[in-house]
């Protein structure tokens, strides 16, 4: 009976070397009976020597230096211990997994893999891929035995790793790719294939008919209160516009603004870096591409078109005297405007400090028109992490209505102290108002202080509106801004 040793860096080998160049089934060491020994390769990473040489498979004998990798292996010491272990029992027993396909071997021709060798018997052993991916050996009988790893078998797991004869004969290289133990599973698996596809296909019609029931089939559509925050939460922006004024008097462009060093003090100087902005406004706004596109109140885009606050301006730059001949008199000739000083935004859960805002771009008027924008483009030309758009489900098409519902909610900012958390309320107030016979809607007495540019969505979770002018401004008013 022939015997073997194990070299490599898995717990399995006879001679266990745990070392990184080192695999995990590196080589095996044969007993020929012959006083040689026969060391292969199992295909290692770094080789196996023999005095120095690299060797696939190679004769040795007592003396012979044998390396696995950078590591020297005393094979004979190793050997000896090994067969000290050894019995004759013949090794039985049962395979580990579900047999899946099997191929016969032998001398006859009618084997799988035939074998040209006299000792080895005419149908010789059984080989079958297990289920686990492993391998199964079963002696059928023969007259000089099966063996794996030197030691005579009736039956035997093994791996491709293993060292298997027929009687005294390898099985060929590359027996394991026999088509015959080939998996596939389509073909040997079509019954439970084709039913567990259309189980897989069942489940997802039904489950994507669940997901639009509300858009498919008009099922279940509104929302609870914390559904429509939840899911807008993520749109919202809080906005801060700093901005001069313009005045174009007697051919000279002025800007209005505050004084440097006296900062409640207002005044024109042709040129702005000579004064600071002359005010700030804030309100809300939300996302509506993906472009960084933010819709939100032409007051907080234009706030130089506040009349009650540009009469004030008037007011104060006449009695600052900085614009020479500019009186109550012929101030109506004056054409007033405005420009940007800083226009920026702060996403819904971001912490309100400085560095968090980003600079927005916008298309400044002059004066208030039905084309005067509503949209705001965040510099950086996209959305932030965690930031989402809002949902638009109404197009100007005939017949594309927005969705009339009841319940309405609007978007409310606390602004928060510096370092703390920037979060939107929502308020939810019921209304029979029908968004789709007119262009704008009240604001209920019952709510309260409503900032510019709040967002106001249906109970389905879809934008509508927003406040404009202190009411309502529905969306159909702006589609071509918002769809362009």
């Amino acid at each position: 009976m022939k015997s073997a040793i194990k070299i490599g860096r898995d717990n399995s080998n006879d001679v266990i070397i745990n070392e990184p160049g080192i695999s995990r089934n590196h080589a095996i060491v044969t007993d020929l009976g012959n006083g040689s020994y026969e060391v292969k390769d199992l295909g290692s990473s770094n080789g196996t020597f023999v005095n120095r040489q690299r060797i696939t498979l190679h004769i040795i004998q007592p003396g012979d230096e044998l390396m696995v990798g950078s590591s020297r292996v005393d094979w004979q010491a190793a050997f000896q211990s090994s067969l000290s272990k050894k019995t004759d029992t013949i090794i039985q027993e049962d395979p580990f997994s579900k047999t899946r396909k099997t191929i016969m071997v032998g001398s006859s021709d009618d084997n799988d893999i035939v074998i040209d060798n006299s000792f080895v018997s005419a149908h010789h052993a059984k080989v079958s891929v297990l289920k686990n991916g492993n391998y199964f050996l079963q002696d059928m009988g023969s007259s000089n035995g099966s063996f794996v790893n030197g030691a005579r078998v009736i039956t035997k797991n093994f791996s491709k790793t293993d060292v298997v004869k027929i009687a005294g004969s390898d099985l060929p290289n590359d027996w394991f790719k026999h088509k015959k133990l080939r998996i596939n599973f389509l073909k040997d698996h079509k019954k439970a294939v084709w039913t567990s596809f259309s189980m897989i296909l069942l489940l997802t019609a039904g489950t994507i008919g669940y997901i639009n029931r509300c858009s498919w089939f008009g099922w279940d559509c509104n929302l609870s209160a914390e559904q429509v925050y939840q899911k807008n939460k993520n749109t919202l922006v809080y906005i801060e516009h700093e901005y001069y004024y313009t005045i174009l008097f007697n051919g000279t462009r002025y800007y209005v603004g505050k004084n440097k060093n006296f900062t409640d003090q207002t005044e024109a100087n042709p040129d702005k870096k000579y004064l600071l902005a002359y005010s700030r406004t804030s309100g809300s706004g939300c996302f509506i591409k993906p472009d960084g596109s933010i819709l939100t109140s032409s007051l907080i885009i234009n706030p130089w078109l506040n009349e009650t606050e540009r009469s004030k301006m008037i007011s104060e730059v006449i009695a600052s005297k900085t614009i020479k001949g500019l009186n109550n008199g012929n101030s109506s000739q004056a054409v007033l405007c405005g420009e940007t000083a800083v226009l920026k935004w702060l996403p819904n859960g971001a912490v309100n400090n400085q560095q968090n805002f980003i600079e927005a771009s916008a298309i400044a008027v002059c004066m208030f028109t039905d084309t005067t924008s509503v949209v705001i483009q965040s510099v950086k030309k996209g959305l932030p992490l965690n930031t989402a758009v809002a949902d638009i489900s109404f197009s100007n098409k005939p017949g594309k209505n927005m969705h009339n519902t009841e319940e309405k909610y609007y978007s409310y900012f606390s602004f928060p102290k510096n370092g703390e958390i920037m979060k939107d309320s929502f308020y939810a107030r019921k209304d029979s108002f029908d968004i789709n016979k007119f262009p704008a809607m009240p604001i209920l007495d019952s709510l309260p202080g409503i900032q510019e540019g709040s967002t106001v969505f249906n109970s389905r979770g879809e934008l509508i509106g927003l406040v404009q002018k202190q009411q309502v401004s529905l969306l159909p008013k702006f589609i071509n801004q918002i769809k362009n």
